[in-house]
């Protein structure tokens, strides 16, 4: 059969179209920044009120709720509370930094009124949040309440974090009285034992928050790991799939003998682990000898988890409060857009006889 002009004219512009329609999705899918652009609608470019989703063992010390430590002390409770708070996170803020006082909302972190609710509820408020990812936080030693909403907030801001902010605040912190913020430890002892307390009534918020359907990222710092890691431990004997996004470790106040034991369990119930880690650690250092044994947090390689050393980095007298400062934020960007070790901005391996398997460099 012969082809008329006509019919070869609409059979090389069809040609065209397909050509055309390949290139721009090879143009796209070579394009990894489109999708980045996509992820994050929120560039958190000017000053945010921030809603931080909580739940808490700490028993209250007032009547009158409030999103500060005027409302939860450091007393453990057998029953557990959960609320929102939302946080103004001021667009001029040095990254780390939980600056307040000022009048002005764009250089001062401030809390507004606290919403309290039940549990079906927070977790109904959870699952309605735009976005289909989590950022549960639970912060360490010695940290009030207030602390810890501002925490949570500052972090979710500067990763730009899109999905919902939750935190699991436990009582930590010294006591009221002038002498429990002398002998620290003795607060070390309290809030020990209160994290030792905790394990239960985090896991069954793991439990909770999955029930919302959203990828739940967990970010720990200190010894929050006492609380979080023996909790996932149990998850992971209850479930044989993946219940969690990234499991991100910050200066782990935990055994390194007993993370050893647990790891196949962290890397069988989480995407990836990963733990940041210092040798000089002062607080760690402390805790060692406190302890009797080497903690995770000052640097030993795990099978299956990406362990980072930071030394270069913590130039603070402790050494300890890295995990909330730029460079660490910045790798943990990475981290939860799924970017892969090797392939992060100042990751380099470790030199061969070194106790982590990377350096996140300064």
């Amino acid at each position: 059969m012969r082809l008329s002009f006509k019919m070869l004219h609409n059979l090389a512009l069809a040609i065209s179209m397909i050509a055309i329609s390949g290139f721009g999705t090879a143009c796209m899918t070579n394009n990894p920044g489109a999708a980045i652009n996509r992820r994050i609608a929120n560039p958190f470019d000017a000053s945010a009120l921030i809603p931080v989703f909580f739940a808490t063992n700490r028993v209250p010390i007032s009547l009158k709720p409030a999103c500060d430590d005027s409302y939860y002390g450091v007393r453990n409770s057998r029953e557990m509370r959960y609320g929102a708070c939302e946080i103004n996170v001021p667009k001029i803020h040095t990254v780390g930094s939980l600056a307040t006082g000022s009048s002005d909302r764009d250089r001062s972190f401030k809390t507004g009124a606290l919403q309290e609710a039940q549990s079906g509820g927070l977790i109904r408020k959870i699952a309605s949040t735009p976005g289909d990812e989590v950022l549960l936080f639970v912060h360490g030693f010695n940290v009030k309440f207030e602390e810890a909403l501002l925490r949570a907030a500052q972090i979710a801001y500067d990763t730009k974090f899109q999905g919902a902010t939750v935190l699991f605040t436990w009582p930590a912190g010294a006591g009221e009285d002038s002498l429990s913020s002398v002998l620290i430890h003795r607060t070390y002892a309290a809030n020990q034992t209160n994290a030792r307390d905790s394990v239960a009534l985090f896991a069954q918020f793991v439990r909770d928050l999955r029930s919302t359907g959203k990828t739940v990222h967990i970010l720990v710092h200190s010894m929050g790991h006492q609380i979080v890691l023996p909790a996932l431990a149990q998850l992971a004997d209850e479930s044989g799939g993946k219940q969690i996004g990234e499991l991100i470790l910050n200066a782990p106040d935990f055994p390194a003998a007993d993370l050893q034991q647990l790891a196949p369990r962290l890397q069988k119930l989480s995407r990836r682990v990963t733990l940041y880690c210092s040798p000089g650690d002062n607080a760690l250092v402390a805790s060692r000898q406190i302890n009797s044994n080497h903690r995770a947090g000052l640097c030993g390689k795990v099978p299956g988890i990406d362990v980072i050393n930071v030394n270069e980095l913590a130039d603070a007298a402790l050494g300890h409060g890295y995990y909330s400062e730029r460079a660490v934020l910045t790798d943990v960007y990475q981290v939860l857009l799924g970017v892969d070790v090797e392939r992060r901005l100042f990751i380099r391996r470790s030199d061969p006889g070194g106790g982590e398997n990377y350096i996140l460099r300064k």
